[in-house]
C-alpha cells in the first residue's frame, strides 16, 4: 500500500494550517521575538514530523497489521499534537480565557507577570485591555498601549485597545484617529468590523 500521495496531501493540509497560525503571530516577528514565534508553530511542527514517518512507520508493519498500525500511530500523533499546543503559551492562554469569561483583574495579574518576564506588545495590549474592562486604573492601561504601540506600531489590536480607553478618558479625537489607524495596520477581517463599528457609535455619540 502506497501511502506517498496521501502523506503529501497531509503535509499540502499542513503547510496551510502552519500559514494561518504563522499569519497569526506575525507580531512577534516584528519584534523579532523569533522564540516565542517557533514555540506557536512547534504542535504543528511536530505533527509534520509524524507525517513524515508515516509511510516509514507503516513500510515495516506486517501487511495484515497494517490497519491498527496506522491507527495507534495516528491516535498517537494527534494526542502529542494537542499536548504539545496546550504547553505553548499555557499562562497565555489562561489569561485569554480569563478575560472571555469577564474575569478581568485575574487577566491583568498574569498579564503583569508575563510581561515581567517577556515585555512582548502584545501583552501590553492586552494588559491595557483587561485593565480598561476592568473599570480599574485607566490611566495605567492607557500607559500599556501607548507602550505596545511603541513597540510595535503595526499591531491593530493595540490601537483598537488604545482606542477604547481613550473614549473611557473622553479624548474622541485621538480615540477616533486610532481606530482609523486600525485599517492601516495589521489586523483581520473581525477586529476591522469592530472598529468600524466603534467608529460609528463614536460618530454617533459625539
Amino acid at each position: 500500500m502506497s501511502f506517498f500521495y496521501p502523506t503529501l496531501a497531509a503535509l499540502a493540509i499542513l503547510a496551510v494550517f502552519l500559514f494561518i497560525v504563522g499569519r497569526q503571530n506575525r507580531d512577534l516577528l516584528r519584534v523579532r521575538a523569533y522564540g516565542e514565534f517557533v514555540v506557536r508553530l512547534l504542535p504543528l511542527l511536530s505533527t509534520g514530523v509524524f507525517i513524515l514517518g508515516l509511510p516509514f512507520v507503516v513500510g515495516l508493519a506486517p501487511f495484515e497489521s497494517t490497519g491498527p498500525v496506522l491507527l495507534i500511530y495516528l491516535a498517537g500523533a494527534a494526542i502529542l499534537t494537542v499536548l504539545m499546543a496546550r504547553l505553548a503559551a499555557p499562562e497565555e492562554r489562561r489569561a485569554g480565557v480569563l478575560f472571555r469569561q469577564e474575569e478581568y483583574e485575574g487577566a491583568a495579574a498574569i498579564y503583569e507577570q508575563l510581561i515581567a518576564r517577556n515585555p512582548l506588545p502584545r501583552y501590553y495590549s492586552a494588559l491595557g485591555a483587561s485593565l480598561d474592562a476592568s473599570g480599574g486604573d485607566l490611566h495605567a492601561a492607557l500607559e500599556a498601549t501607548d507602550t505596545a504601540i511603541k513597540l510595535d506600531p503595526k499591531l491593530g489590536i493595540a490601537l483598537y485597545n488604545r482606542a477604547s480607553v481613550l473614549v473611557a478618558v473622553g479624548e474622541y479625537t485621538r480615540a477616533r484617529e486610532d481606530l482609523q489607524a486600525v485599517f492601516r495596520s495589521d489586523s483581520n477581517r473581525r477586529l476591522r468590523r469592530a472598529a468600524e463599528e466603534a467608529l460609528k457609535t463614536l460618530e454617533k455619540g459625539v
